[in-house]
C-alpha cells in the first residue's frame, strides 16, 4: 500500500474511532455532566458497591488491602472479593482517578470506555480481518458496542458492559491452527484471557462456550481432531501460564473465606423473555409509550434481547442469503443457540410464565453453569450479531469489487474452506483466479498453492471468514441499505438518566466522624435493613473506608445452607429486625429484658464499636428512642445520634 493510501485508512480509522467515543460519552452524558452528585436513576445499588469497590482498588496503594478479600465491609465476617465482581482489572489502573477525583468520576470513565473500547476492539478485528470494507467493519463495531444489551448493562455494570478483550481472545483462539509459533501464540492468549478473568469471568465463561458453539457449527466434522491438535500446544501454554498467575486468586475465589457456590434460587428466575426479541429497549428512539409493556419482561439493567422485529427481519434475510458461507451460518446458529438458552429454564411469554421448559434446563446445575444468571447469555448474542451485521454489509451494501492480490498470504488472514471442498479463495471458487485484498493491504483468501489443504481437514493453513466477492446489482444495493436503515435506526440509544445523589449526613462528609470513632472501629447503621445497609456503603465510601461496616450489598454463602449458595446481603439479625420495625411504623416498643439480652449478643456478634442513626431516617425519633431503651442515651452529633458500645 502506498504512503498516501496508508494515511487515508489511519485517518479514516481515527475519526471511526473518535466517533466511538464521542457516541459513549452522548449515552453517559447526564452523569458526566456531575459524576460525583448524580447517580445512575435506574440502578444505584450497582453504583454504590461499584464506588465501593473502586475505592478498596485505591487502599491497596495507600494502606496495602487485600485484593482478594476485605473485613471492612459486612464485618465481621468480611466479603470475598474475588467472588463479587471486584473489576481488578480496571479498579487497579483507574486507582490514580479514585484518589484525585473520587470513585463517582472513576466510575462514569469505566462505563465510558466500556462502550467505547468494546467499539473499537471489534473495528480492529472486523477491519483487519472479517471484512474488506472500512464502512461495514465500522457498523459491526457500532452495533457491538452499542447494542440494547451494551446501553442495558453499562447502567453501573461496567464490568458487564466492558468486552473490549473479547474480540482479541475471540481471535487468537480462531488463529491457534494456523503456522508459527504455538509459544508466542500461547502466551499471548494467555495474557488476555488472564487480564479478562480480573475484569468479569462471567462474560470470559459466555465467550468461551459461544466458541465452542460456533467452532463445531464452522468447522467440518472431519476438521475436529485435526483442529484441536494444532491449537492444543499453544492452548496448554496459554493455560498453564495464566493458571500459574491465576492460582492463588481462583483458590480465594472458591475456597477463601466466604466463597460461596452457586447462585441464590431466584437469580435463576431471571431470563430473557420470549417476546423481548421483538421489542424496543427503554433506551432506544423508540421505545414504547408505556414502559410497563416491556417492564414485566426484563428491568433496565437487563434488556439483553431487545432487538426488535426489523432487525431480526434484516438477519433472518441476511442469513438467508449468506447461508453456503461458514461463518455467517455457525454465526447464525450460535446466535440462535444462546437466543433459546437465554429463555431459562421455563420460558416466559409477555411476563408469564409458559408451560414450556427451556434447554437452559438441562446445564443450569452444571458447575460454573449454575453461577451464570440465564438473562446475561443474551449479552453474547450482540457481537454474534454484530460480526453477521458487518459482512452483510460487506457482501450486500458495499459491494467491493474484488482486486488481484499477491501469491503470498500475509498474516491475519483465516481461509474459509467452501461446502464443496477445498478453499473458498481457489481457483475455482472466484472469477479469473482473482483474490481480494484486505484494506490494510493483506490477503483475505490464501492462494490455494500457499496453503494447501491437507488430507484431514483445512490445518495448519490461514483461515478466513470475510465474505467472497460477488455482483451485487446497485439497486439490490440500495434494497439492503434501506433495510438496514430500517433495522438500526430504531436502536438509536438514548442517554442513561441520572439523578441526584441523595445527601449523606454531614457527620461523614465533613469528616466530623473522625472527631468521634477512631479509624478501623466497627460501624453499625441503625436501623440496618437493605437500603440501610447501601446508605452505610456511601458513608464507608466517603470515609475512604477507614471504618468497617456491619451489613451492606455483596453476595456471601447462606450460613443457614449446607451447599453454601450465595444469598445478597448478611441476615438480618433479632436487634435489627426491631429497629426495623421501629423504622417501619413509628412505634415505640417497650423494651425487655431478654431483648436488651439479644441485643448485647448482637452487638458482640458484630464486634461493634459505634452505632450511627441518622437525623434523615424516616421515623428516627422512634428508632432513636427504641436505641436509647436497648443501648443507653445517644450522642447527638452533627446530623446523626452515635451510641458508643461499652462492654
Amino acid at each position: 500500500m502506498k504512503f498516501g493510501e496508508k494515511t487515508r485508512e489511519v485517518r479514516v480509522a481515527a475519526v471511526a474511532l473518535l466517533s466511538y467515543v464521542v457516541c459513549s460519552v452522548l449515552v453517559l452524558q447526564h452523569l458526566w455532566a456531575d459524576p460525583q452528585g448524580r447517580m445512575f436513576a435506574d440502578n444505584t445499588q450497582d453504583q454504590i458497591f461499584f464506588e465501593w469497590v473502586l475505592t478498596h482498588a485505591a487502599r491497596l496503594f495507600t494502606h496495602g488491602d487485600n485484593p482478594f478479600f476485605t473485613d471492612q465491609l459486612n464485618a465481621p465476617d468480611g466479603v470475598n472479593l474475588m467472588a463479587n465482581t471486584s473489576v481488578l482489572g480496571l479498579a487497579l489502573p483507574f486507582a490514580p482517578i479514585t484518589l484525585l477525583f473520587g470513585a463517582g468520576v472513576t466510575l462514569v470513565l469505566m462505563d465510558t470506555i466500556a462502550l467505547a473500547g468494546t467499539a473499537i476492539a471489534w473495528y480492529f478485528i472486523l477491519s483487519r480481518h472479517v471484512v474488506r470494507s472500512r464502512v461495514a467493519a465500522y457498523i459491526g463495531g457500532l452495533f457491538c458496542g452499542f447494542a440494547p444489551s451494551m446501553i442495558s448493562q453499562s447502567t453501573a455494570h461496567p464490568n458487564i458492559a466492558g468486552q473490549f478483550l473479547i474480540p482479541f481472545i475471540v481471535w487468537n483462539i480462531l488463529r491457534l491452527r494456523e503456522p508459527g509459533s504455538a509459544v508466542r501464540r500461547g502466551l499471548v492468549l494467555g495474557a488476555v484471557v488472564l487480564y479478562q478473568c480480573f475484569i468479569n469471568e462471567e462474560i470470559l465463561f459466555l465467550t468461551a462456550v459461544a466458541l465452542f458453539v460456533f467452532l463445531v457449527s464452522y468447522l467440518h466434522p472431519r476438521e475436529y481432531l485435526p483442529s484441536l491438535k494444532a491449537a492444543m500446544p499453544a492452548i496448554a501454554i496459554g493455560a498453564g501460564a495464566a493458571g500459574v498467575l491465576l492460582a492463588v486468586p481462583l483458590y480465594h475465589q472458591f475456597f477463601g473465606p466466604q466463597a460461596y457456590h452457586g447462585l441464590p434460587d431466584f437469580v435463576h428466575g431471571f431470563s430473557s423473555d420470549l417476546a423481548s426479541f421483538k421489542e424496543f429497549s427503554r433506551r432506544s428512539i423508540m421505545a414504547p409509550d408505556d414502559l410497563s409493556v416491556i417492564d414485566k419482561m426484563g428491568g433496565p439493567t437487563e434488556e439483553n434481547t431487545f432487538f426488535g422485529w426489523p432487525l431480526i427481519g434484516l438477519l433472518l434475510a441476511g442469513t438467508v442469503a449468506l447461508w453456503r458461507q461458514r461463518a455467517a451460518r455457525a454465526l447464525f446458529i450460535t446466535a440462535v443457540v444462546f437466543s433459546l438458552l437465554s429463555l431459562g429454564t421455563v420460558i416466559k411469554y409477555k411476563g408469564e410464565e409458559t408451560t414450556w421448559h427451556g434447554p437452559w434446563n438441562w446445564v443450569h446445575e452444571l458447575p460454573l453453569f449454575d453461577s451464570v444468571v440465564p438473562t446475561r447469555l443474551g449479552v453474547a448474542i450482540a457481537p454474534l450479531l454484530g460480526v453477521l451485521l458487518a459482512i452483510l454489509v460487506d457482501r450486500f451494501v458495499v459491494g467491493l469489487p474484488p482486486e488481484p492480490a499477491p501469491a503470498v498470504a500475509s498474516d491475519g488472514a483465516f481461509d474459509e474452506p467452501s461446502d464443496s471442498g477445498g478453499t473458498a479463495g481457489s481457483s475455482g471458487g472466484s472469477k479469473g483466479g482473482d483474490r481480494p485484498v484486505s484494506p490494510g493491504g493483506g490477503t483475505l483468501v490464501a492462494e490455494e498453492s500457499a496453503m494447501p489443504e491437507t488430507s484431514e481437514g483445512a490445518v495448519g493453513v490461514k483461515t478466513d471468514i470475510r465474505p467472497e466477492p460477488e455482483e451485487t446489482t446497485p439497486v439490490a444495493r440500495w434494497l439492503w441499505a434501506v433495510a438496514l436503515l430500517i433495522a438500526l435506526v430504531p436502536l438509536v440509544p438514548t442517554p442513561q438518566p441520572a439523578a441526584p445523589r441523595s445527601p449523606i449526613p454531614l457527620f461523614f462528609s465533613s469528616d466530623a466522624w473522625r472527631a468521634e470513632i477512631p479509624e478501623n472501629s466497627t460501624v453499625v447503621a441503625i436501623p440496618l435493613g437493605w437500603f440501610e445497609g447501601l446508605d452505610a456503603m456511601r458513608w464507608s465510601t466517603a470515609a475512604g473506608l477507614d471504618f468497617k461496616i456491619a451489613g451492606g450489598y455483596f453476595l456471601i454463602p447462606n450460613p443457614d445452607d449446607p451447599e453454601k449458595a450465595a444469598i445478597f446481603s448478611a441476615p438480618t439479625r433479632p436487634t435489627m429486625q426491631l429497629m426495623n420495625s421501629a423504622a417501619s411504623d413509628g412505634t415505640v416498643p417497650v423494651i425487655t429484658p431478654d431483648q436488651k439480652a439479644m441485643a448485647k449478643l448482637d452487638l458482640a456478634y458484630w464486634k461493634a464499636d459505634y452505632l450511627v442513626l441518622p437525623d434523615q431516617h424516616g421515623n428516627s425519633e422512634a428508632v432513636r428512642q427504641t436505641a436509647d431503651q436497648l443501648f443507653g442515651p445517644g450522642k447527638h452529633v452533627a446530623d446523626v445520634w452515635v451510641y458508643k458500645v461499652t462492654s
